[in-house]
């Protein structure tokens, strides 16, 4: 299990460490050449994987996986602005968050289906998936016009890095603060519900099914109405709720009083995402869009990596209902951060769009 452990950090690592030049690199010659070249070591990666035997073959091999995943969200996200018009862009986003969870979840339950079977049968089905993608890249990006060259509209015009940074940075502080409040709960939540709910494998997958399923199927519907409302504003309310679930949570015991909590969970989170999806696309200017879009996840995984920390020290040190309450002030302290910051920081033009 160690191994395993060293080989999810080796490729998240990796992936995280590459993102920015992954943008950067995209923003100058295209999303094709990155998607195929990181599509091909994705693939070496599987193969390799299925035939190591050291450990350090194990971890160079995930490494591999992450260095070839690390164009991927940069390209199709920058590329999902450049070919949607502004008013559409709520429902793509949460059409492509909605097909990326799907795939985690399938992806998820035939693998660990298949490696019953065989374990060369499951490298099998994800080397397979990996090969399926390759006719779908070209014509997908043949669509995509180059970077910065299709944007619908234009930020108001700025001058290098800094000042773009300057004009981000509540939003990017913002996402550290609100993975890392996700993360803490991310190593708890499985011996919380076993431990201190005494919840049965029927109940936790009830709960998952109203929760994810829930945020599952309302990510398009709610994404389709970020293209006529504020929002900032929604990300404020979304992240008010998600705080007031989760210090909630830790007093309720019932599973009948867990189930709505969960699904208001679920509600906000799937307000959450497309929220906060398209007021980055709308804001990055056309030109970075790819590196900013890098640097932006880069900092998701921080923060992820920050909370899954701190998460477990605060339930050893205070017991399995701190970190709950710790990811709520968290959460409520980036939504107050949101309504105060973004509309002063954002300028008045671009924030009364946004």
């Amino acid at each position: 299990m160690s191994v395993v452990g060293l080989a999810l950090s080796a490729y998240s690592f990796t992936e995280l460490a590459t993102k920015v030049p992954s943008g950067w690199v995209i923003d100058r010659v295209g999303r094709r050449a990155p998607l195929v070249g990181g599509l091909g070591l994705c693939i070496l990666s599987v193969l390799l994987l299925a035939e190591a035997r050291q450990t350090w073959a194990v971890l160079a091999a995930a490494a591999l996986g992450g260095l070839g995943a690390s164009p991927v969200w940069p390209a199709v996200v920058s590329g999902l602005v450049e070919a949607t018009d502004n008013g559409r862009r709520g429902e793509a986003v949460g059409a492509l968050l909605t097909s990326w969870m799907l795939g985690i979840g399938v992806g998820f339950v035939v693998a660990n289906f298949l490696l019953e079977v065989h374990g060369a049968v499951a490298f099998g089905f994800v080397l397979g998936c990996l090969l399926a993608t390759f006719p779908l890249v070209l014509p997908a990006t043949r669509r995509f016009p180059r970077p910065g060259a299709g944007g619908r509209e234009r930020m108001p015009q700025q001058n290098g890095t800094s000042s773009e940074v300057r004009w981000l940075w509540p939003l990017f502080a913002g996402m550290v603060l609100q993975t890392a409040g996700g993360g803490m709960l991310l190593p708890i939540l499985s011996p919380y519900a076993r431990e201190v709910l005494h919840l049965t494998p029927l109940h936790i997958g009830a709960l998952l099914a109203v929760g994810p399923g829930l945020t599952v199927l309302l990510l398009v519907p709610l994404g389709r109405m970020m293209d006529h409302v504020g929002r900032v504003e929604v990300l404020s309310i979304s992240l008010g709720a998600g705080a007031a679930v989760l210090f909630i949570l830790p007093y309720l015991r019932s599973l009948w009083a867990l189930v709505p909590m969960v699904a208001l969970l679920g509600l906000a989170y799937a307000t959450l995402l497309p929220a906060w999806n398209t007021l980055v696309m709308d804001l990055l200017p056309p030109h970075r869009r790819a590196t900013m879009l890098g640097l932006a996840m880069s900092l998701e995984g921080l923060g992820v990596a920050i909370g899954t920390a701190v998460g477990g020290i605060l339930w050893d040190a205070y017991g399995p209902a701190q970190p709950f309450r710790a990811a709520a002030g968290v959460l409520a302290c980036v939504a107050i951060g949101y309504l105060l910051l973004l509309p002063r920081s954002l300028g008045s033009p671009l924030g009364h769009r946004a």
